[in-house]
Formats: structure tokens, C-alpha cells, sequence
């Protein structure tokens, strides 16, 4: 496909365009040719033709959709979106908006850098509308006849309407008939929508050729036809009645036509006077006329000359898919008929026009020209019928069409063209960026002779042609690689954009409250003893499993965060954090990958429950920066990372779980009475008293309220101490059935009477040894602590009198046993968060809830209030430095710390 360049190309100034799909038009207004676009917003920009500068800026109430104009009367039809048809005279003053024009204008000087002076611009009140229909899709003007086309549910309608007469331009039309036609059957789904993608087309055609004084009075739209053709395609009566005739191209694909004038007979029929000519089968967007000039014998003398441009002989019609039909008269066995001939081209086309006998249209990568020659045959008439003979007598038509482009990409719309006097062909057009520009085209026969190369310079070329072929190649090739890379890294980055916006997604939805259907990446978390080596450690187990569509690959990896407090049981404790971070080699979407992280080190006596896990995935970005892909996640690649929070990277956390002791105790598979073997942990040997710690800490906590020469006084001999305790610690918390029976029936649990069993295998849940319990329906459970101490939990009903109206109730009670004070503090911290849990999660009516003795229950709170006196006491006596028996001190806070743990209480 040969190509050549316009000549010259000059920019006006830019429209503003509208909402949606870029679109519009461009017509020319008198004979000065001044441009006239519109861009679907809410204005009309009328330029002045020498300088390019805009002159005056029509801004009316809504979008415009089309624009017509009434050359004899300078008016302008401007069709707007949800009103109807305004009327605007060019020579009456309108009202003018200033700050409007300062902003327009500072709108082009801010993309064409350049001054100009300030445009007029005029609002269009709602009294300029002569035709209040919204329901308008296009429409056209002859003379005084305005023809609109709308689009109800199954039919187009075609209304006739006259305009005022002269002097009341400011009345509405006056409507002369209505007709209806239906849809074609294949009307496109996309075109059904209520916002149709392609308007429908109108021209008005009429039957005999335009004199030199009607040109300036007729628009550009209006073309004139040879009357043999519009007799044929338009019936000889349209003809005599010198009937211009409007041609409708509608976005279903058909071709209709229907006589302005017509016969009494006619009007008064019930029959629809709009006759389908065509049907294209694609959206109808240009309809033009053409001189199909005859080629004899390749002579350039025998072309018509170009100040005497010859009448079109045929009609072309474009379809938006790129279908082309010509429309001419064909002579077949001595009788005249329509001849309708299809081509194919590249689509989709935007927008096109005519000039002579070449058809200039544009897609959404270029702009072409195609010149349709009539060759005669040049072979002789021996050998042929006579029938074959006359039907050659007409010339044919190329059977395929060659589009030379003319490099000018992104119209949208073209004026139609104009002739200047050296030959050359000048036109207006609308760019999909908002852009005015006018073009200057070199003439047809020009562009046809470029096609025409001489021999010499032919081969010339073909060899520098070869010449170049390795070059290219090298070039094609390194290229490629090049844009393999690229299209590696960018799919890539679009597989990490998408994992990270559905993580913050879920993020968001946890924040607010809502659980998400579908969870992306998931990290599951739980403690077990790991046997390594003959030693026995307590790990947390991190499953990372990946739901997503995508891959993570060796840009991410998993960071898990431990938090635990430090061994000293003091109100200025910190915690201490560890991270660690797993590279991600690549985990497919369906597959699992599992870590483990220490819960304990070596320089830890026991573990200070409870224990804060946090997973995230950490996507690094030095390799992006870098470009090195092979880049570990941190610079020094260590298991144990100081933290994932730097700027080299993006933390996405998937989940925080607290690890309790009971998620870590090992239940023993035995019976009850079965001595529970103690893990082989690997600490050392000296064992620290918890209770000696508590009241140290609590000393020097509050010995910084002391001066420093007083010292506290008395000896700190524990024999009571958990190491030589001869009754294990014990404490209760008491429930009522009915908080139990959501949670056990979701667990499977709880579809009878509860019992014993039941409560704990809620208590185990999160344990991985539960099975063991399930195995073992018994309402009582041995197990061992981190610490090797000895535990036993068991869950029983009792009745509790006195305090309830109704008699007796039936509750829960769980009683813990445990050999270490330490161990029953952590154990008991855990079931009271797995109550609060319960309680968060069920919401009891009042109706449900007993009847309680007050007297009772104040009798109970008023003697847990004198337990925390006597407590407080004591405290007081330890901070004044009291001299007091440090034995009996520990003895009565244990007795008092066991009967604040075993109360008559009950949570309901």
C-alpha cells in the first residue's frame, strides 16, 4: 500500500471535548469556508479561516450531538442531547458569557502555547428551541423542511416538519406528517442500547444539478445526483416532481430513502413512503456522491478538467465494519438497472468524505484516500455475444481496492473538501485529542502517479531494499528479545499488583467488620513440640497456602513475627520481638508451603504466655530498582531478619494469631490415673521460684517510691514455694449451659445434653493434640506444661443454690489443677480470653437469663472486695518496710489468691 504526505498541516485552536467516545463534526460555514466544530460537549467553536483563531463560541444547555446549517438564511441547527433542535442566527447579537471566554481561552493557550485574542462567547437560552423532542437521534434540513429520525422500541419514525417563516425564527416548528418503519432483523445488540455507539446518517440528494448561484446557498451535505442514476434509484416520478430526496443510513445497517415531495395519491395511502434501498449489515456512517470518471487508454488529457468538476455518476455508502458500496448504473441486455457493488476495507472507519471521484476516509490509525477509475476494455469484440458486448459498454470498476495512506492519524471527523486553484485538495478535521487542524492534500492524479514507478529507478530501489534486509533482521531480532524482557517483567508486576491489591482488599474488609468469600493467601497457625535430636522444643508451624490465580515467586517472601513478654512479671515489662523471614522460592496457586519459628531460646527459664504471631508477606523491591532479580529479600540474608519495616520493600500482613498455653500443652493418651512422663526439654537446671519472682518484682517496683537509704527489712525464706508445694494450685470458673450451646454446635458437639467431654474439646480447639480428647469421652484431661509441670482440667456440672429465684441451676464449672503457680496463672489467662471470646460471639436475651437473690450476690461481691483489702494490706505493709514474716506474707497471698480464683460466681 503506497503512502504519501499532506503538504501542509496547520493546528487551530483545540476544542473541548465531551464525555464518552471521542466524536463530532466539522461543517463549513459560507463561502469563505469558515470552520464550524463540534465535539459532543456543550459547545460550537466557529473559526475565522485566514488566521485559525477562534471567532465565536456558541455554548448551549447541553451536549451537542449534531449540527446543521441553513446557508440561505445563515442559521444554525444545532441537535442537543435530552432537549431537542435550537435555531441560532449568525447575524442577530446573542448574550455573551465572559469568564466562559477567559477560560476557553486560557484552555488552548495552555496546550498550543500561543497568545490570541479573547473569542466571543454566547450561552443559548431555552427559548431558541424549535423542536422540544430528547428523544431526537439525528435530522436534517432542505430548504424549509427540517427531517428528523427517532428510535422508539421496535421502529424508527421519520417526521416531516416545517420551519417558521422568516422574520419568527423563534416559533416551533410545525409538524407535517410521521412515518414508521420497523427494525432489521439483525439489528446489532450493541445498537439496541438506549446510548446508541453510531448515530444515524442523513443526506438530502436532489435531482439536477447545482448552479453556480445555488452553491453558496445549499450546504455541503446536500449533494446533487445524474438524473439517470436518481431516476433509476429514486423513481422517475421524485424526478419530474423535482423532489429532493433524503437518504437515511441507520446504525441497524439499512439503507432507506424517502421523496420530500410527493404525490397527492401518496400522502393519503397507508402505506409507508420509506422505501429500503440497501442493506449493509454493519452501522451506516458515511453516505456520499462520486464522479466514477472513465480511464482511456492511461491518457491524462481525457480526465475532466478540475475547475469543471464532472456530475457524480454514483452513490457510496460506508458501513462502520469497513464495508464500501458503490452505488452506479449498469447497462445489462440494453436495459439500465442499479448496480450495487461491494468492497472491504480495514476497519473501523470514523468518519470520510468525497471529492470528484476519490473517496477519502479514516479509522483510528490513519488516513486514507482510494480513487475509483472506470476502465474501458481494451480487448476486441470478436469472440463475444452481443449480449457480453453491450454490457461492457459501461466500463468496470478495479475488483479490488488499493487505500493509499496519507499519514494523519487519530481524525474523527472531516469537513467536506474543497479545491484550491493550484489543484491541491483542502480540508478540515477533528482529531480524537480535541485537535483542529487544516490539511492540504496534493491532487488525485498526483498521488496516483507516485504509484507509477519507471523501471530504472525500480530496480534501484529493490536493491537498496535487499541491502538493508540483514541490517533489519539483526534489528528485528534484538528487538524482540527486548520486548520479551518486557513483557516478562510487566506480567510479573501485574501478578504482584493484583496479590496486592486483593490483600489490602481483604485488609479493608477486616477493618470494617465483613468477611471476604474468597480469601487470596492464607497463613494458618499453629504450636506443636517438635522432636529434634533426642530434645523436645515447642515451634509454631506457619502454613502459607495460596488461593490466588496468580504465583508468588522470588520477589516475596514470608515474614513471621513473635512477640512474647520478657520472664519479668512486673508492670514495666517490654516485650520482646523476633522476626523471621522465609524466602519464597515460588508457591503456585493451590500449593502449600510450611515453616516452623521457635516459640522458646535457650536463654529463656520458661515462656511467658500469651504469645502474638504475625504473618505478612513482604515483596522486595530492590530487584525492580536494581534490575537484579536474583536479589535476596535482605542484604544479608539471615534467617533471623531485625524486621521487614524498611524502604526497600512492601509489608502485606495476612494474619495476627495469639498463642495461649493451652494451644501448647501435650494431653496425655492415657487414663486418669496414668502418671504423665515428663518431656525430655532441654533448660536449666535451676528452676526459679514464680512466686519468689512475683514478690520481688513487686518489691522493686515499688521500692522506687523508697529513698535509697531505706532498705526493706525481713528475711524472704518461701516454704511454701511451688517447688516443695504438697497440694497442687488450683482455681474455677463456672459457666452457664446456654453460653456453651452456639459454640459446641458449631464445633459438632452440641447436639444433646452437654457434657464434660464437650467443654473440653472446645477448650482444645486450637491444640493440635484435640484428637486425643475426642478419642477419650471423659470430662477430665492430664497433660504437661512447657515447663514440665503437671496439669489437670476437668469440667463437671454442679448445682449452685441460694442465689437464683427459680431454685437450684444447673451450671458448668471447670476446675484447673496445676503443680506450678506460674502454670495455673497462664492457664487460667487462657480460658477466661476463650470466655470473653464466647461472650463477644453470643448475645443472650433477657428472657433467658434467671432470676437472681440480689442480697446474695452483693454478699458476694462485698466479700471479694475484703479478700482485695487484706491484699492491699499487705502490699502496704511491704512498701512502708514493715517488719513483717515473709513465710506467713507468702502463705496468705496464696490462700488469697486461691480464693479470689474459686468464687460462687457465674457468667451467663
Amino acid at each position: 500500500m503506497a503512502g504519501c504526505r499532506a503538504k501542509a498541516v496547520s493546528y487551530l485552536e483545540p476544542v473541548k471535548l465531551g464525555p464518552g467516545l471521542a466524536s463530532g463534526g466539522v461543517r463549513l460555514l459560507g463561502s469563505p469556508g469558515r470552520p464550524c466544530v463540534w465535539s459532543r460537549s456543550e459547545f460550537v467553536f466557529v473559526y475565522q479561516r485566514d488566521s485559525g483563531l477562534l471567532q465565536i463560541v456558541y455554548r448551549f444547555p447541553s451536549s451537542v450531538w449534531h449540527v446543521e446549517v441553513d446557508s440561505r438564511n445563515e442559521r444554525l441547527f444545532v441537535l442537543c442531547a435530552g432537549s431537542g433542535i435550537y435555531s441560532i442566527s449568525l447575524n442577530h447579537s446573542l448574550v455573551e458569557e465572559t469568564e466562559a471566554g477567559e477560560s476557553l481561552l486560557a484552555a488552548s493557550q495552555s496546550e498550543c502555547n500561543r497568545g490570541s485574542s479573547m473569542p466571543r462567547v454566547c450561552a443559548i437560552s431555552a427559548e431558541r428551541c424549535i423542536i422540544r423532542d430528547p428523544a431526537i437521534c439525528s435530522f436534517i434540513v432542505s430548504d424549509d423542511i427540517v427531517v428528523t429520525v427517532i428510535k422508539e422500541a421496535q421502529k424508527w419514525r421519520v417526521t416531516f416538519l416545517r420551519l417558521p417563516p422568516a422574520g419568527c425564527e423563534l416559533q416551533s416548528c410545525r409538524k407535517i406528517e410521521d412515518m414508521d418503519f420497523a427494525f432489521h432483523p439483525n439489528f446489532p445488540t450493541c445498537e439496541k442500547s438506549p446510548k446508541m455507539i453510531s448515530q444515524p446518517v442523513l443526506r438530502c440528494i436532489y435531482p439536477q444539478p447545482v448552479k453556480d448561484s445555488e452553491k453558496q446557498l445549499r450546504d455541503d451535505d446536500h449533494m446533487s445526483l445524474e438524473p439517470s442514476l436518481f431516476s433509476l434509484l429514486f423513481s422517475v416520478d421524485a424526478n419530474m416532481l423535482n423532489s429532493p430526496i433524503v437518504l437515511f443510513g441507520l446504525p441497524d445497517g439499512q439503507l432507506c430513502f424517502v421523496p420530500i415531495k410527493c404525490m397527492s395519491s401518496e400522502v393519503r395511502g397507508h402505506a409507508s413512503r420509506v422505501t429500503v434501498l440497501h442493506h449493509l449489515e454493519q452501522p451506516v456512517v458515511f453516505i456520499g456522491a462520486l464522479s466514477i470518471k472513465q480511464d482511456g487508454n492511461n491518457d491524462p488529457g481525457h480526465q475532466p478538467p478540475l475547475d469543471k468538476p464532472s456530475i457524480p455518476d454514483g452513490v457510496v455508502v460506508i458501513g462502520k465494519g469497513g464495508k464500501i458500496v458503490i452505488i452506479k448504473a449498469s447497462l445489462q441486455m440494453e436495459i439500465w438497472f442499479p448496480n450495487f457493488i461491494e468492497y472491504h476495507v480495514r476497519g473501523p472507519v470514523t468518519s470520510a468524505c468525497c471529492c470528484a471521484s476519490t473517496l477519502y476516509y479514516s479509522t483510528c490509525w490513519d488516513f486514507f484516500s482510494i480513487e475509483f477509475v472506470q476502465r474501458k476494455t481494451s480487448c476486441g469484440v470478436s469472440g463475444r455475444t452481443a449480449d457480453e458486448r453491450i454490457s461492457q459498454s459501461d466500463g468496470i470498476l478495479p475488483s479490488i481496492l488499493t487505500p493509499i495512506s496519507l499519514n494523519i492519524c487519530g481524525i474523527v471527523a472531516v469537513s467536506t473538501p474543497s479545491l484550491t486553484p493550484n489543484g491541491d485538495l483542502n480540508f478540515v478535521a477533528l482529531t480524537e485529542k480535541g485537535k483542529v487542524m487544516t490539511c492540504t492534500l496534493p491532487s488525485s492524479s498526483s498521488a496516483v502517479e507516485s504509484m507509477n514507478f519507471k523501471a530504472l529507478s525500480a530496480g534501484q530501489r529493490i536493491k537498496d531494499l535487499l541491502a538493508g534486509i540483514g541490517s533489519v533482521t539483526d534489528r528485528i531480532t534484538s528487538l524482540k528479545h527486548v520486548m520479551q524482557q518486557k513483557d516478562k517483567a510487566l506480567k510479573g508486576l501485574n501478578q504482584d499488583f493484583n496479590i496486592c491489591c486483593g490483600l489490602l482488599s481483604s485488609q479493608e474488609d477486616q477493618e470494617k467488620g465483613t468477611v471476604s468469600s474468597k480469601q487470596l493467601i492464607s497463613c494458618c497457625v499453629t504450636a506443636k513440640w517438635n522432636r529434634l535430636l533426642l530434645q523436645d522444643s515447642l515451634v509454631v508451624s506457619c502454613i502459607l497456602e495460596n488461593f490466588s490465580d496468580w504465583p508468588l515467586e522470588h520477589k516475596w517472601s514470608l515474614c513471621v513475627k513473635v512477640i512474647k513478654q520478657t520472664s519479668a512479671l512486673t508492670k514495666s515489662s517490654d516485650s520482646t520481638a523476633f522476626t523471621y523471614n522465609f524466602p519464597i522460592t515460588e508457591l503456585v496457586p493451590g500449593k502449600k508451603m510450611e515453616v516452623t519459628v521457635p516459640l522458646n531460646s535457650a536463654s529463656d527459664d520458661f515462656i511467658a504466655f500469651p504469645v502474638s504471631i504475625h504473618c505478612f508477606l513482604y515483596y522486595n523491591l530492590n530487584s525492580i530498582l536494581t534490575g537484579n532479580v536474583n536479589e535476596c529479600p535482605f542484604p544479608h540474608s539471615s534467617l533471623l531478619a531485625p524486621g521487614c519495616s524498611d524502604n526497600n520493600g512492601i509489608c502485606l500482613p495476612l494474619n495476627t494469631h495469639v498463642i495461649d498455653l493451652l494451644d501448647c500443652l501435650h494431653i496425655n493418651g492415657g487414663g486418669a490415673a496414668e502418671v504423665i512422663p515428663a518431656l525430655n526439654i532441654n533448660r536449666k537446671s535451676r528452676t526459679s521460684d514464680p512466686l519468689k519472682i512475683f514478690l520481688q518484682s513487686l518489691m522493686c517496683f515499688e521500692a522506687d517510691n523508697v529513698k535509697n537509704s531505706e532498705k526493706l527489712k525481713g528475711s524472704f525464706s518461701v516454704p511454701a514455694s511451688e517447688s516443695i508445694a504438697k497440694e497442687p494450685f488450683s482455681a474455677s470458673i463456672k459457666l452457664s449451659p446456654e453460653l456453651l450451646k452456639a459454640v459446641l454446635k458449631d464445633l459438632g458437639t452440641g447436639n444433646g445434653a452437654i457434657t464434660g467431654s464437650d467443654v473440653l474439646q472446645w477448650l482444645f480447639s486450637g491444640n493440635p493434640e484435640v484428637a486425643t480428647v475426642r478419642m477419650q469421652p471423659l470430662p477430665m484431661v492430664h497433660c504437661t506444661a512447657p515447663d514440665d509441670s503437671r496439669v489437670r482440667i476437668l469440667s463437671k456440672q454442679v448445682a449452685i443454690a441460694d442465689f437464683f429465684v427459680d431454685g437450684p441451676l444447673s451450671v458448668l464449672e471447670i476446675v484447673m489443677e496445676c503443680s506450678s503457680l506460674t502454670t495455673l496463672c497462664f492457664l487460667h489467662q487462657a480460658i477466661t480470653r476463650r470466655v470473653q471470646m464466647l461472650l463477644e460471639q453470643s448475645s443472650p436475651s433477657s428472657d433467658s437469663l434467671p432470676g437472681f437473690r440480689v442480697q446474695c450476690l452483693r454478699q458476694l461481691i462485698h466479700n471479694a472486695e475484703g479478700l482485695l483489702k487484706e491484699v492491699q494490706s499487705l502490699r502496704d505493709q511491704l512498701c512502708v518496710g514493715v517488719e513483717i514474716n515473709m513465710s506467713d506474707t507468702a502463705a496468705k497471698l496464696l490462700q488469697l489468691y486461691g480464693q479470689l480464683r474459686n468464687t460462687d460466681l457465674v457468667i451467663v
